[in-house]
């Protein structure tokens, strides 16, 4: 069991949608699981409320539009730098997306 918790917060997950409700509560869902969280928004300030409770080693949020390659590259470059690898990327089921203009 404690083998299994320690592998659980070396995993590190970026939760894309971090500003609509369905990817705020699977970024929380994450971190209660014990993994480390990038969570992107297309503004900060939508995913920030994910935050709070959390050390600052488990859990950052990055502004980005993940459809464009040049954020996107800066979104993997930055996860890296904070928690050395990234193991899975996700998409909140049920987010709704808004078109690029």
């Amino acid at each position: 069991m404690i083998r299994e918790r320690d592998s659980l917060a070396s995993t590190v997950v970026i939760v894309l949608d971090g500003g609509t409700d369905a990817g705020r509560r699977l970024a929380r869902r994450e971190l209660a699981d014990g993994r480390r969280v990038a969570v992107v928004a297309r503004h900060a300030c939508d995913a920030v409320e994910v935050l709070h409770g959390h050390s600052a080693d488990r859990v950052m949020v990055i502004a980005a539009d993940v459809d464009d390659p040049r954020q996107w590259s800066g979104v993997t470059a930055r996860v890296t730098a904070k928690f050395g690898r990234i193991d899975t990327v996700v998409r909140a089921e049920g987010a709704t997306l808004r078109a690029s203009a």
